[in-house]
C-alpha cells in the first residue's frame, strides 16, 4: 500500500498510508492527514490517485507546496523517495528519511586492483555527449526531464540539442542527476553529495525501500582520492578486493562492487556522486566509470550554473527587500519638522547602504515642549536599521510618559541592555524644547556633542555626556539644560558627518560642519540642512560613504 513518512520540524516521524482515492492534506482536523505546524493551512495540499500513479495538487497553501524543493503550480506526479515539503513539514512518498552516512578510515593496500581514472580524461567533447538538457522542464511521464541516458549518448553518437533554458530549482536538478545515474548505471545504492566547508554533505541518498533509513559506511580514503586527485575510482568485486577485506564495516554490507567519481567544473571538485551494487561480482566495468564520470563532469557544470542563478535571484530579492524596507524606514523619519512656536527645526538621513541605523525625530509631549533625539546605532546596513525600529517605538512609548529626559535615557538603557546582542549598543542625544521658556534640557548618551551657534557668533558645545545605551545595566545619567536666544542655532550630528573623510583621507571634522551652518545661519534650517549635505557630497567626491549621515538644525526665529 501507498503512504507517506511524515517527518515534522520538532518531533518524532511517522508512516501514514494513502488508503483512499484522494488524501486531503493541512492544519483542520477535518483533513485525512492533519499536520500541527503552524505554517501549514487549514487545507493545504491533496494527493489523487489516477491510473498514471498519485498526483500532489495545491490547495491553497499559503507558504506553496513544493515537491524536491520545488513549487508546484500544477499537479505533480509523484514518484517513490519524493520529497514534499509544506511548512516546516516534510512528507516523503513511498520512502523513508535519507540513510545516515559514515566513513570508514581504511587504508588502500598497495596491489588492490582498483581503477583510477583523471576526470580531466573524460572531458565533455565538442559534440556533447551528453547534452546539458538539465535545462528543460520536466515531462509529466516518467522519463527524467527530457534527458536521453548516457548510455545512449556515449562520445560519438549524435544527441539532440540542448531545450529552451527554463531555470529549475538546485534539488530538483540533484535529483534528476542521480535519475540519469540510475539509468546509465543499474547501481543498487547511490549518493550524491556536495561540498560545504570542507566537508561532504549528503544531498540525494538512493537505496532500496527496505533498506531506508539504514546506515551506508563508504571508505573515506576513496572519498578522498576522489575529491583531493580529482580522480574516478572502480573497485570491482569488493568482497575479494585487499583493500575492502581490511574494512569490515564495507565488509559487512557484502559491497561487490563500488564507483565514487568527482562532481568537477574543469576548476575545482565540488562534491562527488557514488554508486555500488551488491547483485553479483564485477558489475562496473571501466566503460561504466567513464560514463559516469563523464556525467558527473556535466552534472558539476549545471550544479555551479544553478547555483550562481540561485545567488543572483536570491541578490534580486534581497534588494527588492531592501527597498521596501528603505521606503518603510524614510516614512518613519519626519519628512517636516513639528510647528513650534518661535522656533524651526529640520532634519536630514543618507544611510550608506540601502538602510541605516541613524535616527532623528521629534516628539511632541505634555505643556507644549518638544522631544528631538538623534540617535546611531553600532553597525550598518539591515540589522542596525531593525534596531533603531525597535529603538523609535521604545522612545515614543516612554515619551507618552511624561518622564524626565534622564529618566527616559535610564528606561531606554535597561529596554536596550536586556534585549540586544552584547556586540550592539546606540548612542543618542535627546533634548526636550520648552518654546514657553526658551530651554533645552537634554541628555547625552555617547552621541557626538552638539554645538550651538549664538546669535553674537560664539560657539558652545554641549560636552556632558554619559555612556551609550545598552552598554551596562543600570546606568545612571544626568541632564543639563541650556538657554536659546533669538538667533541662536543648534547644531546635532551623528559622526558620520564629522568623521567622514575625503579622497585625501582629510575627516569632514566638526570644524567645518560649524562653518558651514555659520555661514549659512541666516537661512531657514532646512536650507541649512541641504546645502550641508551637498557640501558632504561634495567632499567625499562620490566616493561611498563609510557610514550614516544624519544633521539635525533647530534655530530660534
Amino acid at each position: 500500500m501507498d503512504f507517506l513518512t511524515v517527518v515534522p520540524a520538532a518531533g518524532q516521524g511517522f508512516r501514514h498510508e494513502i488508503g483512499r482515492e484522494s488524501l486531503r492534506i493541512g492544519r483542520s482536523s477535518g483533513n485525512d492527514l492533519a499536520l500541527d505546524d503552524l505554517n501549514v493551512s487549514r487545507v493545504h495540499a491533496e494527493i489523487v490517485r489516477r491510473p498514471e500513479g498519485h498526483y500532489l495538487l495545491d490547495a491553497g497553501g499559503k507558504n506553496g507546496t513544493y515537491v524536491n524543493e520545488r513549487r508546484i503550480a500544477e499537479p505533480a506526479l509523484l514518484r517513490p523517495g519524493d520529497r514534499i515539503r509544506l511548512g516546516a513539514t516534510t512528507l516523503i512518498f513511498n520512502g523513508a528519511p535519507q540513510s545516515p552516512i559514515e566513513f570508514s578510515d581504511r587504508p588502500l593496500l598497495p596491489g588492490s586492483g582498483a581503477t583510477f581514472l583523471p576526470a580531466s580524461s573524460t572531458r565533455t567533447p565538442s559534440g556533447g555527449a551528453i547534452p546539458l538538457l538539465l535545462e528543460a522542464a520536466p515531462p509529466p511521464a516518467a522519463a527524467p526531464a527530457g534527458l536521453v541516458t548516457a548510455a545512449r549518448t556515449l562520445p560519438g553518437q549524435a544527441t539532440p540539442g540542448p531545450a529552451p533554458f527554463q531555470h529549475r530549482p538546485l534539488g530538483e536538478i540533484l535529483h534528476t542527476i542521480m535519475d540519469l545515474a540510475r539509468r546509465a548505471v543499474p547501481f543498487e545504492r547511490g549518493l550524491l553529495m556536495l561540498l560545504e566547508g570542507g566537508r561532504l554533505v549528503p544531498q540525494v541518498v538512493r537505496v532500496p525501500p527496505d533498506e531506508a533509513g539504514r546506515m551506508i559506511s563508504i571508505s573515506r580514503t576513496i572519498t578522498d582520492r576522489v575529491v583531493l586527485n580529482k580522480e574516478s575510482v572502480l573497485a570491482s568485486d569488493a568482497l575479494f578486493d585487499d583493500r575492502f577485506r581490511q574494512g569490515q564495516s564495507v565488509e559487512a554490507q557484502y559491497l561487490r562492487s563500488v564507483m565514487c567519481v568527482p562532481l568537477w567544473n574543469n576548476r575545482e571538485v565540488i562534491g562527488l556522486i557514488y554508486v555500488d551494487n551488491r547483485h553479483r561480482a564485477g558489475l562496473f566495468s571501466e566503460e561504466n566509470l567513464r560514463v559516469l564520470t563523464h556525467l558527473a563532469n556535466v552534472a558539476a557544470i549545471k550544479i555551479e550554473n544553478a547555483r550562481l542563478f540561485e545567488q543572483v535571484l536570491a541578490k534580486e530579492v534581497m534588494e527588492v527587500e531592501l527597498q521596501k524596507a528603505a521606503e518603510i524606514q524614510s516614512h518613519l523619519q519626519p519628512a517636516e519638522g513639528p510647528p513650534i512656536p518661535g522656533y524651526v527645526v529640520y532634519g536630514g538621513s543618507i544611510p550608506c547602504r540601502a538602510v541605516g541605523g541613524d535616527y532623528f525625530d521629534y516628539i511632541e509631549m505634555p505643556g507644549g515642549r518638544f522631544g528631538i533625539g538623534l540617535g546611531d546605532v553600532a553597525g550598518k546596513g539591515l540589522p542596525a536599521a531593525l534596531l533603531m525600529c525597535s529603538f523609535q517605538a521604545s522612545l515614543r512609548a516612554l515619551s507618552e510618559l511624561d518622564l524626565r529626559p534622564e529618566e527616559t535615557m535610564a528606561r531606554l538603557n535597561g529596554l536596550l541592555y536586556n534585549r540586544i546582542p552584547a556586540n550592539r549598543f546606540v548612542t543618542f542625544f535627546y533634548g526636550v524644547l520648552d518654546p514657553a521658556r526658551h530651554t533645552l534640557t537634554y541628555v547625552n548618551a555617547g552621541q557626538t556633542p552638539p554645538a550651538i551657534l549664538r546669535s553674537d557668533g560664539g560657539l558652545e558645545r554641549l560636552t556632558q555626556s554619559g555612556r551609550p545605551l545598552g552598554l551596562l545595566p543600570d546606568t545612571a545619567y544626568c541632564s543639563a539644560s541650556i538657554a536659546l536666544a533669538p538667533g541662536d542655532v543648534l547644531v546635532c550630528s551623528s559622526d558620520g558627518v564629522t568623521e567622514g573623510r575625503g579622497l585625501s583621507d582629510e575627516e569632514f571634522g566638526e570644524e567645518r560642519l560649524n562653518g558651514l551652518v555659520r555661514e549659512a545661519r541666516q537661512d531657514a534650517p532646512p536650507r541649512i540642512v541641504r546645502e550641508v549635505l551637498a557640501a558632504i557630497e561634495t567632499f567625499h567626491a562620490g566616493e561611498p560613504h563609510q557610514d550614516d549621515i544624519t544633521l539635525i538644525i533647530l534655530k530660534r526665529t
